[in-house]
């Protein structure tokens, strides 16, 4: 049988990622089968789920859709419910990804076809904000809907009375994000971005470096993410200003740019945002923090700069305000990278403090975050047992190969009866 993953773009962020890895994964004869199937694009649309994203998190950035809105979200709906039912034959399951493509589930129910929804976000501190917002997505779940979250502190009270199953996000050890580097490579990399060697050499114009120095051979503070405002990349670049870290290290905030990533319309203002602040930096301070924007049309450099950038980080940091899951902490743990990070929605299920990283309270001042990772970088023995710890937790538990076993366990019951007999 065949499991149809839905989502609104091929590339960009994590959940496209983890698609992309399923897909790739290989798969024993008779065994569940991975497709994905990309929604078509609607500015209206995302705009509105964004929100909805914010909301999710207890994030009031404005209201739920209005009536023209979800209108124009039913009928976003019903146009890839069109495109996709011809595709699907009797026995194939459709995995629906996030709030985008929420709405396509009644359609497909009605259809006769079996359905599920993964949401990979959401928070655990349920707010008035988050509780109105899944009062509004329950009623786009029919009967007999599968409810998919990342962690179990993420259920909503909504999903009482649906199949509920757990699934952590994944990784793909094996992916141009994560394989081995040398550091010959990880060094070229760095270089056809222009964050080392001579201003002189060649850059790489598909990637967008926003820099008046290069890394030498200082440490180096990394935070790899969207630019969406609660991943607080303002506030990574605030606390590196306002702190001695700026003395010592050097800081590179990376994400793909705007451009890139069509499902979400805040990404310009955020990094515009970001610009701004590093702009008005004093010149002493600018030319030790380093903006990074990687081009996703090209998926595999892309992925080359990001893991040469996690390599070469003395320090990981992801201060988040609010997180899903965070699989950019997952591919820093992978790397043995030490990892600084709030105690925000999944995060926690992955670092256990002072064990494979270091936990932050969500309400953690600038103070509070630079002392941490200065902490790590006066510590190189700690900052080392942290990497290697969290190296293997990540490995045994987010890595494709689980999330596939997951899938079988959930949508070829059958299948996967049989085969924990044979194990």
């Amino acid at each position: 049988m065949k499991l149809w993953h839905v989502n609104t773009t091929a590339r960009g962020g994590g959940v496209a990622e983890i698609l992309d890895a399923l897909c790739r994964f290989p798969q024993p004869e008779s065994q569940l089968t991975h497709c994905r199937f990309v929604t078509s694009q609607n500015t209206d649309v995302f705009t509105a789920t964004k929100r909805i994203h914010h909301r999710l998190h207890g994030v009031d950035r404005g209201g739920l859709p209005d009536e023209r809105e979800h209108a124009v979200f039913l009928e976003f709906a019903e146009q890839n419910a069109l495109r996709l039912l011809p595709r699907l034959a009797a026995q194939d399951t459709v995995l629906l990804h996030d709030p985008q493509t929420l709405p396509l589930a009644p359609i497909l129910a009605e259809a006769g076809v079996p359905v599920a929804w993964r949401c990979h976000i959401g928070t655990a501190a349920i707010n008035n904000v988050a509780d109105e917002t899944w009062q509004y997505l329950s009623r786009f779940w029919p009967p007999g809907i599968t409810l998919i979250f990342s962690h179990q502190s993420l259920v909503p009270a909504q999903a009482a009375e649906h199949r509920v199953e757990i699934v952590p996000p994944s990784i793909d050890p094996a992916s141009a994000k994560n394989e081995l580097m040398s550091v010959t490579e990880i060094g070229d990399v760095l270089a056809s971005v222009g964050l080392t060697g001579p201003r002189s050499a060649p850059v790489r114009h598909d990637h967008e470096l926003v820099s008046e120095g290069r890394l030498g051979s200082d440490p180096v503070i990394l935070q790899v993410s969207r630019w969406d405002p609660l991943k607080d990349m303002e506030g990574v670049l605030r606390a590196f200003a306002g702190s001695a870290l700026h003395r010592s290290a050097q800081l590179v905030l990376c994400g793909p740019s705007p451009q890139s990533v069509a499902d979400d319309p805040e990404a310009k203002t955020v990094l515009e945002n970001v610009v701004r602040q590093w702009r008005g930096l004093p010149t002493a301070i600018r030319s030790r923090a380093h903006l990074v924007c990687t081009a996703l049309d090209d998926e595999v450099g892309n992925a080359r700069v990001v893991n040469a950038l996690q390599r070469r980080a003395a320090v990981v940091a992801q201060r988040s305000v609010q997180e899903g899951f965070g699989l950019t902490v997952t591919e820093a743990m992978l790397k043995a990278r030490p990892v600084v990070a709030t105690r925000v929605g999944g995060i926690p299920s992955q670092i256990a403090h002072n064990e494979t990283g270091l936990l932050l309270r969500g309400s953690a001042g600038d103070d509070e975050f630079s002392e941490a990772v200065d902490c790590l970088l006066n510590d190189t023995a700690r900052a080392s047992g942290l990497g290697r710890a969290a190296a293997a937790h990540a490995a045994q538990h987010f890595t494709t190969s689980r999330e596939a076993s997951d899938h079988r366990r959930i949508f070829a019951p059958s299948f996967h009866r049989n085969e924990e007999r044979i194990g």
